[in-house]
């Protein structure tokens, strides 16, 4: 009976000491809930800060880049002459005669910096009224116009910003659709007469674009921009996700923190009255903009709730189940099973060990190099063929950081890409490493369990094959070379016409900014434009008389045949497309009825080259024309025969970039004539 008792006061003792157990596991478990809370919220704070500094970056670089162009064309010298001779009452000939040119050059700049509305109508050669929603305009220190370009707003003088600086970005009227117009000014001269260039932009478009932050995934996030007006007044600049008047002053207090403590992170109610949290950041365009990143705090902290009520939840139960656990195995006998336990263990980690020296072995009997890292790049398994790149010990490497054994430009490759394989991407990228050239491949890693490494970088040496490929391709060039001066010289007339539209292609390739694989491709193109020829006769193409109607049409048909001889090459961009589309028209009445963008890129490029250089280049039948009559001839079928932004990126090469010195040879007639 006493034994009885004992043993039963003993239960009781043992769960009130198990009873005060979980009642402190439960209070630590509620601080540590509170604790990830409070993390949660300044993870929320620095991703919303890392959000605002790249969304105030790509708004300043997009303002300063037209800043920029709008600068650059108030310091050419043609508008910086019209804008003194504007000062001059003698010089008042000299504007008339210069304005034409300069409203030429405003144009093309105008289209080319982003001052130009892309419009239906620029399609259609038609008189047509263009909105005037952003353009380009020379205009006097009292803000009257001397020239603009067809779609420069109607501004009065009252609403041109004009500052005592020699430059400036400002806010402008609102169109009729209550868009609001930004404005760069900057002095072509000044002093007594000052005269500025301006450019005009409505805040709307690609504009638009830089306040969205790629791979956004929340709901409630919001990004504008507001001008400070004094107390707590704001001026909103963007369109508001919640409504709200463009361009109307209004009371938000959550902006107006923005604008008071940039950088700073607080807890606000919206204009919508909306509590949110917020984040403020000055632009580093030279404008007094703020821009204002908030999400909804109850999107915020749903998660954080859910998060610390799933904790709390999870954790109890798993002091619950501890508790039924240590009671099973007071009543079973715990010795027992831990001794199972440790015999199990001890095979899992023989099985372990075995599977690695296995491992080991198959991928060091691989040329590839091999290693197994973290999100810190730390190694966790390596093969012989990577302890041989990076020159350390295999034993030495495990446990180091893979980028150190590299330098910095590739040690930080490597590490985007580690991310990204950590987050779910592979990728695959050519590396230079002790004048090796490599296939560097990283791999996510689903290992599961504890295993800690999360990628798999793969290196294999492809010198060899990169040499091999790099001289069959000066091979092909060479080839190419070859056959074009073949058939240029069946025609001493046009003996070097197809570089001379190589040459013009590239420039113009140039001036557009494409990549080096578009212009190295519009370059092939050109040089095998009249690879056709081979199936005119020569007393054709030599021929000192005007031609006829069949021998003109054999001439241009053999621009056909040249992508029929090169249809079945294997080229690393369109080049037989470029060459059966050179006969496309923009407005479709071509070869094929293509239109517009349909047509190959390069196609439209060397359709104006070849164009151009046949003007201006003697033949056997004619002599070339001049290099105002050929750009003539080629505004004039803009929209029709041509696209306006290539003849126009040619015509700024001839008047601006030295093109008229540069080819002037070409009408020169060859010697052999």
């Amino acid at each position: 009976m006493q034994t009885e008792t004992s043993s039963n006061k003993n239960m009781m003792a043992y769960a009130g000491a198990l009873m005060g157990l979980i009642a402190l596991g439960l209070w630590f478990i509620t601080r540590f809930a509170a604790s990830e809370a409070e993390q949660d919220l300044q993870n929320w704070q620095s991703r919303i800060n890392l959000i605002a500094d790249s969304r105030a970056a790509e708004v300043s670089t997009w303002l300063n880049r037209h800043l920029k162009a709008v600068e650059e064309l108030a310091a050419d010298a043609s508008v910086q002459l019209y804008a003194a001779q504007m000062s001059s009452p003698e010089d008042q000939d000299a504007v008339e005669a210069q304005r034409g040119y300069i409203f030429s050059l405003i144009s093309a700049e105008a289209e080319r910096h982003g001052f130009h509305e892309n419009r239906a109508i620029d399609a259609v050669a038609a008189n047509v009224n263009r909105p005037r929603r952003a353009g380009i305009a020379v205009v006097s220190d009292k803000g009257q116009a001397f020239v603009m370009t067809t779609g420069m707003p109607l501004l009065r003088p009252e609403e041109i910003p004009l500052a005592n600086t020699q430059s400036f970005i400002a806010l402008g009227p609102q169109l009729g659709d209550k868009t609001p117009l930004v404005i760069f000014g900057a002095k072509a001269i000044s002093g007594t007469g000052t005269v500025w260039v301006i450019g005009a932009r409505p805040l709307d478009g690609d504009f638009l674009q830089t306040l969205v932050q790629p791979g956004d995934d929340t709901q409630t996030s919001e990004t504008y921009l507001v001008k400070p007006e004094g107390d707590d007044l704001v001026r909103v600049i963007t369109p508001l996700a919640q409504g709200g008047r463009l361009g109307a002053t209004t009371v938000d207090a959550a902006a107006s923190f923005a604008v008071k403590q940039p950088g700073g992170f607080s807890t606000q109610m919206n204009y919508a009255n909306t509590e949110v949290l917020v984040m403020g950041k000055e632009l580093s365009a030279p404008v007094p903009w703020i821009l204002v990143r908030t999400i909804k705090t109850s999107e915020a902290v749903a998660a954080i709730t859910e998060r610390r009520n799933s904790l709390i939840i999870t954790l109890s139960l798993a002091g619950l189940f501890v508790l039924a656990a240590l009671i099973l195995v007071w009543r079973h006998g715990i010795s027992r099973k831990l001794e199972n336990s440790y015999r199990e263990q001890a095979m899992l980690s023989e099985k372990n060990e075995s599977l690695s020296e296995f491992l080991q072995s198959v991928t060091d009997s691989q040329p590839a190099a091999v290693a197994a890292v973290d999100n810190d790049m730390t190694v966790h398994f390596s093969n012989t063929q990577m302890s041989d790149i990076t020159e350390i010990n295999n034993n030495d490497l495990i446990g180091r950081r893979l980028d150190t054994a590299f330098r910095s430009s590739l040690a930080e490759k490597m590490r985007s890409r580690i991310a990204a394989a950590t987050s779910g991407h592979s990728d695959s990228l050519n590396v230079t490493h002790s004048n090796r050239t490599f296939r560097m491949d990283t791999i996510p890693l689903k290992a599961g369990g504890d295993y800690p490494a999360t990628a798999l970088m793969v290196m294999r040496d492809i010198s060899d094959l990169v040499e091999a490929q790099a001289q069959s391709e000066e091979l092909f060039k060479k080839l190419v070379s070859t056959l074009t001066q073949i058939i240029d010289a069946r025609d001493p007339w046009s003996k070097h016409h197809s570089e001379r539209v190589a040459d013009v292609s590239v420039t113009i390739a140039q001036e557009l900014e494409w990549d080096e694989d578009g212009k190295e491709c519009v370059n092939i193109a050109a040089q095998l434009v009249n690879v056709g020829k081979i199936f005119v006769p020569i007393e054709i193409l030599t021929k000192q008389t005007p031609l006829t109607d069949e021998e003109l049409s054999l001439v241009r048909d053999s621009m056909q045949q040249s992508a029929s001889l090169v249809a079945g090459l294997d080229f690393k961009g369109p080049v037989a497309a470029i060459l059966d589309q050179i006969r496309e028209n923009w407005d479709g009445s071509g070869e094929h009825g293509k239109a517009g963008e349909e047509i190959e890129a390069g196609a439209r490029v060397l359709a104006v080259a070849n164009a151009f250089v046949g003007m201006v280049s003697a033949r056997a039948h004619r002599n070339g024309l001049s290099f105002d009559k050929a750009a003539d001839i080629l505004h004039q079928e803009c929209g029709t025969k041509f696209e306006r932004r290539i003849v126009a990126a040619l015509q700024n090469i001839l008047e601006n970039k030295g093109g008229r010195d540069r080819w002037s040879h070409y009408m020169e007639k060859p010697e052999e004539a």
